[in-house]
């Protein structure tokens, strides 16, 4: 028994040590979101309102570009931990191909959204406004993959110090740049004009450009990456390496989205039961998604972790690291859980001081806590998962759970049964329950299975 603790305490160190920075870089990469909700605030309702609108429906091509990308880092933990890392440029340089298609593509589909907006029966005053959010972030979005191509090799190598950096160096000037093209900025007949909530949407896009610059930049210069000579000789795009990348990658975008529709549509049904249950709803989903970023970045921990044992061969080892993680990532939000027990006031008082929206604020924060160690379950058990290359049966597990079980269970007690909002996020709970039980049993027969194999 001492020595089993002992076997989890060395392995859990190393996985703190590597989801810090990336607990830091969400924190940081949420906040630019908040700066630009309270940005735009200062223009008025209405740029408020396209701001949350755009950059929400800009969020869903965002998180698809990233589960497209982010194949990169198990495959180069893989190669790392094979000890095969002359390998590792031509698996970037193939990633990068990936990127750039995934960029490419990203940019006339945000358009597309933007056209679309009319067909949704929005305010005719907001609808203009984040059509044209849209449009001005949608050529970010090759800069932003661009960005995640360097990042996921970095994270693949146990290094992800420079993610925090990039992003604590991205944070002032999104404000910067958000001050002078929202607001506009004259001086001597030269400067910049008030855009309002477009000045957003262009801070944003040339932000994702100087990340990749910045991310680029690193690799350059960084003397561990100089015996990978990355830039020495740079492959042509291969095809089938192009698809043996989508393959692995696709499945893990289609599983994000998967789950923040789930939201979205549960949202869109709370929007139709009151002004009060929508504010309410919102205050208890950001607390929720801002408590999600810290076993989110243990996932990403797990899966280098993971993918490091299992690329030398040692699934003995791969399988310890992935409980090991799963477990910490169930631990905080257990603790998280209780806090929203104990303290839902204190909570609640952070966000407003309306007395009505407080009270069923506080009732919807009891429902989260029933879900928070279940979502640091199923994030865990994902991220362990993609350790081992295994994505595709992961979606179609998130795709039962969310919109199979989760989404309908929302409906029935939230709606069919008049429960209201407190029903609609027990619906939430089932899902992501039945998430967190699939996953990890996959996990766990995937895991012994590839022992048994040795």
């Amino acid at each position: 028994m001492p020595q089993r603790l002992s076997l989890w305490r060395r392995e859990a160190t190393p996985t703190l040590l590597l989801a810090g920075p990336l607990v830091v870089a969400q924190l940081l990469q949420v906040g630019m979101g908040f700066i630009d909700t309270v940005m735009a605030g200062r223009l008025g309702a209405s740029a408020l309102a396209a701001v949350g609108l755009g950059s929400s429906l800009w969020g869903l091509m965002l998180l698809a570009c990233i589960g497209a990308t982010l194949a990169i880092s198990p495959l180069v933990a893989h190669l790392n931990g094979a000890g095969n890392d002359r390998a590792i440029a031509a698996e970037f340089h193939q990633g990068l191909w990936v990127a750039v298609l995934v960029g490419v593509v990203a940019v006339p589909l945000t358009y597309g959204m933007a056209a679309a907006l009319p067909l949704l029966a929005i305010d005719p005053e907001i609808a203009p406004l984040a059509a044209d959010y849209l449009r001005i972030s949608a050529w970010g979005m090759p800069g932003l993959c661009l960005y995640l191509a360097p990042r996921y090799l970095n994270e693949g190598l146990s290094n992800t110090k420079p993610v925090m950096l990039v992003q604590a160096l991205l944070l002032p000037l999104n404000i910067l740049g958000n001050y002078l093209f929202m607001y506009g900025f004259m001086f001597g007949g030269f400067g910049f004009p008030a855009m309002g909530a477009a000045g957003a949407a262009l801070s944003t896009a040339i932000g994702l450009w100087l990340g990749a610059l910045m991310m680029f930049g690193y690799l350059a210069r960084s003397r561990r990456f100089r015996d990978l000579a990355l830039f020495v000789a740079f492959s042509g795009p291969r095809p089938k390496e192009i698809a043996r990348i989508l393959r692995l990658g696709l499945p893990i975008a289609v599983s994000i989205i998967m789950e923040v529709g789930m939201f979205s549509a549960v949202a869109i049904l709370m929007g139709r039961l009151g002004k009060v249950e929508m504010a309410a709803h919102q205050i208890a989903l950001n607390y929720a998604a801002m408590m999600f970023m810290l076993p989110l970045s243990i996932a990403q921990a797990i899966t280098i972790r993971v993918g490091h044992a299992a690329g030398a061969g040692d699934y003995a080892l791969a399988l310890i690291r992935g409980r090991v993680g799963i477990v910490m990532a169930g631990g905080i939000m257990a603790l998280s859980a209780t806090l929203l027990l104990l303290f839902p006031e204190l909570i609640v008082a952070l966000y407003t001081r309306d007395s009505g929206v407080a009270e069923m604020a506080m009732t919807l924060l009891f429902a989260a806590a029933l879900f928070q160690f279940s979502d640091g379950l199923q994030v865990s058990a994902s991220g362990a998962l993609r350790g081992l290359k295994d994505t595709a049966v992961p979606m179609f597990i998130t795709m039962f759970s969310y919109w199979g079980v989760g989404f309908p269970s929302a409906w029935i007690i939230g709606i069919e049964w008049g429960v209201g909002p407190q029903g609609l996020w027990g619906g939430l709970a089932v899902g992501l329950t039945t998430a967190a039980l699939l996953l990890n049993l996959r996990f766990y027969l995937l895991g012994r299975k590839r022992v048994m194999r040795e």
